[in-house]
Parts: C-alpha cells; structure tokens; sequence
C-alpha cells in the first residue's frame, strides 16, 4: 500500500533527524541523501518525493544553502542538485548561520563589523529574511524561484543598472523584475523593445523634422522622470524582449552615461548628462513642459531589466553590452516542483518589502572598488588571485576580461557579504554565480585550442580547495569530482584557511560542460542556451 503524503514527511523528518545526529550541526548535503536514510523497509514511490523538500523547509527541518551539488543516488548520480544544511528545527537557535556552514568565513576588522552592525540596526528584518519572506510569497502565488536566485537578482541590481535575464520562454523572465517592484511598491514600466530600432529616440524620444517645437517622449522617459521625482524610490523599467534589435544600437547612449558614474564631494552620486534631443527652450513666456528632462542625468535609483530569448529570430549581445550588465539565464527550471499553498504566518505579504529597494538605491551603497576597498580589501585580494588564474586558463583561446568585469565581481560579493546573505546563498554560490554571468558568456567559437581551454576550465572549476575537499570528492559525483594533491598534513597545498570560495563552482561546471558538448556535436560553441 502507497504511503500517505503525510507519512511520507514523517519518515523523511525522521530520516533528517538521523543524519544531524551521526553528522552535527556544520552537514551539508544533497536532498536524495535524505531518502538514503529512510529505512530500506519502506517503499517510497518517486513522485512522492520531489515536493517534500518544500514541507521539510516550512518545518524547519532543512534549508538550502544557495549552492549547488551533483546528486549522490544511483537514480540521479552526477545531476546537479540544489544543497541543503539542517534547519532551525535541529540546530540551536543561538548557532549562528556563519558557525553552520563548512567554509571559514572572511575575516573582518572590529570597526568594520562595528560599522556593518551598526549600518543595519535600523532595520528590523534583515535582507536575507526579506528575500526569503519574498520567496515565500511568490512561491504562493505560483511564481517558482528559490531563495538563491532571488537573493542573486537582489545583488545583480545593486550593483549594475542593466541587468538581463535570458532563457527559455515559459521561465518568469518578465514576471520576476514585475513581481519583485510590486512586492517592493517599486515603480514598475514596460517597455516592449521593436525589431526596428536603430538609435536612441525609441527610448529618450526625438523632434519631428517638420515640427521642431514638438517633442515625443521615449519608451524610457516617464521612468527617467518617475525616478528624478522620487529619488529615494527604487524605479524599474522592463526593456521586454530587448534583443529583437541590436542592443548597442538603440541603447548604446545609455550604457555610455551609467560608465560615469561619480561620488560628489557632498556624498551625492551623479553622471554625465544624458543625449535626449529636446526642442528648444520657449522664448515667448509659454511653459517649458521639457524643462526637467533639460541637463537630465541618469538617475542612480534607475534600474533597467532587460528580457532575451536567444534563437535565430534575435540578436546577440556584444561584448559592450555584456561588459556592463549581469545576465541571469533562466533555462533549466524543475518541473517536480510546485508552489506551496499560501502560509499567513510566514508569508511576506504583511511584511514591509520596501526595505529591499531601500538597500538596493541607498546611496551609502558603494558605487567602485575604491569605495568598498576598507571593508572588503582582504577578500578583493583573494577573489582577485582566482580571476587572474581563471584569465590565464581562457587566455590562449583569445578570450579576455578587464577592471570592469573584475569590479563588477568584487562589488556584487562585496555586497553579498555587506547584506550578510550567507543564510541565503553561500560565499561559494555567490562566487559561482559571478562566474557565471559575467566571465563565462564572453566565451564562444571553434576549434581546437577552445576545446582544450574548455577542458582546463572544467578541471578549475570541479577543483575543491577546502581541507574537506578529498572526503568530500565521492559525494559530489564521484570520478567527476577527483581528489587534490594533498601536502604532508592532509590540507590542499593551495588551501588558504581565509578564503571562504573554496569551490568546486557547479553551476559553472555544468555550464562549461553544456558547452564542450555543443563543440563537439556542432564544431562551434556560444553561452547562450547550450
């Protein structure tokens, strides 16, 4: 006889029990480990399965770290998985979530944790509760996304003004910057983008040649005044399938301007003014109706999402484009799970979400590496040893990255950590989401120089430098994952004790062997939907 689906969430919070008192507190693992501990007596049928790991969390008995692991059943060995640690239920309320992960964390100096404690006193819910309160609420409502991808998003538009989200049709590209301003009473605009575009009136308008008094508004205008107007509020506008015309093209002023970004001596952040055509000012008293786009700079609470499908129908984006944007690709939802019912007591519904906008336009924020360099220096050198490694490995295929991708990746881990997200994505997942979006869609092409730079790339990114990493080589996917040259005292002889990003980078892995598969069928590969 089939178990009931609530016997099910017994034997599985039981199973959960068990592997917290064999393994402590600090054990992370995969959810199908789970069901490893489940007595061989019961049979569990495989669709009962996938949406327990929602009521496991609900109850506490699990959460996700945010990282990602290749799977350790026979079923589904060498998948990638999301990982999960045990949740409040079984460890102790007074355990902090930096003592219950397996990484060391970054250290900090006391008047730097002094000054990160003090920067968030006032708020009563932290960032990453919000972001899983958040994803509580959209999981309600049947938007499925997880806490890490949320909390990704969040640190995508703190520091960039474009961020791009790519991927299949069907995945909520449109929904998330949609939901995520409704939730936050954030202004919200949509600006479907046209085949035709070739310049930049479509967004900032123009005047007609016969009519030179006349002015006609751009797609981005009335978000380019919402947030002149209210410069405290976050302002989202939605550039809707914006590869259908060459981005660089009809967006390139754009770009150009946020690239100027500057600190005044009064702590007020400015850029160069922006190129809107605009009739000329009245002369004969009558009202100037343009008079607030006149000398208008683009505004630092502007944020712009931009949707991509990439098919044969669309363009793809330019290394300009990619420079200046985090693209999240959307492409690989799991179709076993399903929303959750609506919970009063944990929704985020009744709950202030405008602290999240809040954080993402204070203008304390940091704005350069410069800026976050006190707080964050010891961690810029150790992000930045990794990267001119990664650049090393990429380098003889032709493929290269500067200071813009660099900094760009030390203000969002900067932030990450600034927003104390560890509850919601690890140190290791951040850095894996980084990776991802802004190194590896640079690479593309043929040959078989790329093959063997890809090649060197996976060994990197399945590297794992903590002192755990042989142990822990045989649950994350067996001959995938090998072991590391140990020196004498059993540690890694590249381990660096500080370093929380000690890898292996999963998503990455996945992606880069996505893309060494297509090389091969193809004879040619790209990023974007392999």
């Amino acid at each position: 006889m089939a178990l009931s689906n609530d016997e099910v969430y017994e034997l599985a919070s039981e199973a959960v029990r068990h592997m917290h008192d064999a393994h402590g507190d600090g054990y992370t693992f995969t959810f199908d480990e789970i069901w490893q501990n489940v007595p061989a007596s019961y049979e569990i049928l495989s669709t009962a399965k996938p949406h327990q790991s929602k009521r496991l969390i609900a109850g506490g008995w699990v959460e996700k770290t945010g990282e990602m692991r290749r799977a350790a059943s026979k079923l589904r060995a060498g998948s990638s998985t999301p990982e999960y640690r045990f949740g409040p239920q079984l460890v102790r309320e007074n355990t902090s979530a930096s003592a219950r992960i397996r990484r060391p964390s970054v250290r900090v100096a006391d008047d730097n944790l002094a000054s990160l404690h003090s920067s968030r006193a006032a708020s009563k819910t932290s960032v990453s509760e919000l972001i899983k309160l958040m994803n509580d609420s959209l999981d309600a409502e049947g938007y499925i996304i997880s806490p890490a991808e949320l909390a990704n998003f969040f640190l995508a538009m703190t520091v960039s003004p474009l961020v791009i989200l790519s991927g299949i049709s069907g995945t909520g590209k449109s929904l998330l910057p949609r939901k995520f301003a409704e939730m936050t009473q954030s202004k919200f605009s949509p600006i479907p983008v046209q085949p035709q575009w070739s310049d930049n009136s479509d967004l900032f308008g123009y005047v007609p040649t016969l009519s030179q008094e006349s002015y006609h508004p751009g797609g981005l205008i009335s978000s380019l005044r919402e947030a002149r107007k209210n410069s405290d509020a976050l302002v989202i506008a939605l550039l809707d399938e914006m590869n259908l015309a060459p981005v660089e093209h009809y967006f390139s002023d754009f770009l150009s301007i946020a690239e100027t970004r500057k600190r005044d001596s009064e702590g007020d952040i400015f850029t160069d003014e922006l190129r809107i055509e605009l009739p000329p000012e009245p002369v004969d008293g009558r009202p100037d109706t343009e008079s607030d786009l006149r000398k208008m700079r683009l505004p630092t609470n502007l944020r712009i999402v931009g949707t991509a499908n990439m098919d044969e129908t669309t363009h793809s984006f330019s290394p300009k484009v990619l420079d200046r944007a985090f693209t999240i690709e959307l492409d690989n939802p799991d179709l076993t799970v399903f929303a959750s019912p609506a919970d009063d007591s944990k929704s985020g519904s009744a709950m202030d979400m405008r602290e999240l906008a809040r954080a993402i336009v204070n203008r304390d924020n940091a704005i350069s590496v410069v800026e976050a360099w006190p707080k964050s220096q010891e961690m810029f050198m150790q992000v930045a040893v990794m990267l001119q490694e990664l650049q090393e490995i990429i380098l003889p295929a032709g493929i290269k990255f500067g200071y813009r991708t660099r900094d760009a990746i030390l203000l969002y881990l900067h932030f990450w950590r600034e927003f104390d997200l560890e509850d919601v994505l690890t140190a290791n997942g951040a850095m894996d989401y980084c990776l991802l979006q802004k190194i590896l869609p640079k690479i593309s092409g043929s040959g078989q120089v790329l093959d063997d730079t890809l090649q060197q790339l996976e060994r990197w990114l399945k590297k794992d430098r903590s002192p755990a990493g042989s142990k822990k080589a045989a649950t994350v996917g067996g001959n995938d994952f090998e072991e590391e040259d140990e020196d004498t005292d059993g540690t890694p002889e590249d381990f660096d004790a500080s370093n929380p990003f000690t890898g292996p980078f999963v998503r990455c892995f996945e992606k880069v062997q996505r893309m060494r598969n297509l090389l091969e069928v193809d004879g040619a590969t790209h990023y974007w939907g392999t």
